[in-house]
C-alpha cells in the first residue's frame, strides 16, 4: 500500500513538471483548493494540498472513503486544476465528543478571533450569522489568502461545526504573494526564528509555501524533485520522497530557515529510487535541453538560461514570483544539472481589484 502511494505521488510530480502554461499561479489554485476543502464537510487540517504547474496532490488522511472521493471532487472544481493525485488514506478516527456550545457564544468567540488576529488588519471580514454551529462570514477581504485565514481561525474555534464564505474580494493572490521568493540578500536565519524586527503577520502561508519551495530546488544538496510543501497558520508540512535520511534532514533544516515558519513537520519518506540521476552531462547537452525545456513556456520567454559545470544560471525578467519558481523548477528537471543559481528579476504589477464572492 505504501509503496503504490509512492509510485502514484511520483506520477503526480512527473505531471507537474510537463511543461505546460499554468494560466492560474500555483499558490492562487492552492489557496482556493484549500477554501473550498474547508468550508465543504471534508473540514479537515490533516488534508494536504501542493501544486505544481497545475496538479494538486492530496496527502494525509480522512476518516471515510466517501470525504475522499467529496475531497477530490472540491478540488478538481478549482479553476486552473489540470489533473488531481488523491493519495489520502481512509483512517477511521475515533468518535469525539462533540463541543457543544451556544450559537450566540460562537459568534461572539469568532468576531473576537478576526478582530484580536494582526494578519487581518487591513481587511474588514465579519461574522454575518451563527446557526447550529455553521458560521457564515462576509465583509470584504484585501487577499484571496486573507479569506483564508479568517476561514481556518474561525474553524479552530471549539464548537463550530462548518464555515461558510460569502466574503467579497479579489480573485487573486495578495501583492506580496506575488513578489519573489528569493532572499538573495538576506542573512541566514536560525531555524524557527523569524528575523529581527519581522512581523509574523507580514509573510501569508502561501508566501511561505512559495519561499520553501524556491529553497529546495534551488539547495544544490537536495537532488530529490518529489518534495511537495504545505502551510498552515506558519507550520509547514513536506511530504513526498527523498533518497536517503541526510537529504530529509537536509530539506527540513531548510525550510525552517524561510521567514514566518513557526515549525516544520517532516512527513517525508526515504526512498533509494527517488534518488535522481547524477550520470556526468556535457554543458552542451544541457544547453540543448534546457532550450527544448523553455520553448513551449510563452510565459517565461523572457528567462535566459547559461550552463558551466551542469550548473544552471537564470537571468532575464519574469512577472511574478510563481512565474520564478516555475523556471527554477523546470531547469532543475532537465537531466544532468547539478544546481540552479536564480538571478532572475520579477517585474511586479499590481493586480487590479476585483470583487466578487469568496466561495
Amino acid at each position: 500500500m505504501k509503496h503504490t502511494l509512492l509510485k502514484a505521488f511520483a506520477l503526480g510530480l512527473a505531471l507537474a513538471a510537463a511543461p505546460v502554461f499554468a494560466a492560474v499561479p500555483d499558490g492562487l489554485i492552492t489557496a482556493k483548493a484549500k477554501l473550498a476543502l474547508w468550508t465543504s464537510e471534508v473540514r479537515s487540517t490533516a488534508v494536504r494540498v501542493d501544486t505544481n504547474e497545475g496538479v494538486i496532490t492530496l496527502s494525509g488522511k480522512v476518516p471515510t472513503g466517501e470525504k475522499k472521493a467529496l475531497a477530490e471532487q472540491k478540488v478538481r472544481g478549482v479553476d486552473g486544476v489540470r489533473s488531481v493525485k488523491n493519495l489520502l488514506q481512509v483512517v477511521p478516527a475515533a468518535e469525539e465528543k462533540r463541543v457543544e456550545t451556544a450559537d450566540k457564544d460562537l459568534e461572539k468567540k469568532a468576531k473576537q478571533a478576526l478582530k484580536d488576529d494582526a494578519a487581518l488588519e487591513n481587511s474588514k471580514i465579519t461574522v454575518r450569522s451563527v446557526e447550529n454551529g455553521v458560521v457564515i462570514l462576509g465583509g470584504e477581504a484585501q487577499s484571496y489568502t486573507d479569506q483564508l485565514r479568517a476561514v481556518a481561525l474561525v474553524d479552530g474555534i471549539p464548537g463550530v461545526r462548518r464555515v461558510n464564505s460569502q466574503v467579497k474580494g479579489p480573485d487573486a493572490l495578495g501583492d506580496d504573494d506575488r513578489t519573489t521568493f528569493t532572499q538573495r540578500d538576506a542573512a541566514p536565519t536560525p531555524p524557527g526564528e523569524a528575523r529581527p524586527g519581522e512581523a509574523r503577520r507580514s509573510v501569508s502561508d502561501t508566501r511561505i509555501t512559495g519561499s520553501v519551495k524556491m529553497r529546495l530546488l534551488t539547495a544544490a544538496q537536495i537532488p530529490s524533485m518529489e518534495i511537495s510543501v504545505d502551510t498552515v497558520n506558519g507550520v509547514v508540512t513536506l511530504f513526498g520522497m527523498v533518497p536517503t535520511a541526510q537529504v530529509k534532514r537536509t530539506a527540513e533544516a531548510e525550510a525552517a530557515r524561510v521567514s514566518g515558519v513557526s515549525r516544520v513537520e517532516n512527513q517525508l519518506e526515504v526512498v533509494s529510487s527517488a534518488q535522481k540521476e547524477t550520470a556526468q552531462a556535457k554543458d552542451e547537452d544541457i544547453t540543448r535541453d534546457l532550450k527544448l525545456a523553455f520553448k513551449d513556456r510563452p510565459d517565461l520567454e523572457n528567462v535566459n538560461t547559461s550552463v558551466k559545470n551542469g550548473v544552471v544560471q537564470l537571468t532575464g525578467k519574469v512577472t511574478s514570483g510563481w512565474e520564478e519558481l516555475s523556471a527554477v523548477r523546470t531547469a532543475r528537471m532537465v537531466k544532468g544539472v547539478r544546481g540552479v543559481t536564480n538571478q532572475l528579476e520579477v517585474e511586479h504589477h499590481a493586480t487590479p481589484r476585483k470583487d466578487k464572492p469568496g466561495s
